[in-house]
């Protein structure tokens, strides 16, 4: 079980970070080209105690974004490289 890191509560409420559209996080060393946006979906828990909000984000695409180029995307690398 979750256990809030700032009053130590064990009850939280699952949500999103909203303004004119859903929050998302762009990690600065982002690959250039991938065959998907470079926007890292996020959700919100608050703590149900003492309202503080932990943002989590989708740590596998972090992970696609900032790896190494694979095959299926290296064509589309060294073909702009190249022209």
């Amino acid at each position: 079980m979750a256990t809030c890191s700032r009053c130590g509560g064990e009850s939280f409420s699952a949500g999103a970070m909203i303004s004119a559209v859903r929050t998302s996080f762009r990690p600065q060393e982002s690959k250039f080209l991938t065959l998907e946006t470079g926007d890292v979906m996020t959700k919100a828990m608050m703590c149900r105690g003492c309202g503080v909000i932990e943002i989590i984000g989708d740590v596998n695409k972090l992970k696609r974004l900032t790896s190494e180029p694979n095959a299926i995307t290296e064509k589309f690398v060294a073909k702009a490289v190249n022209e």
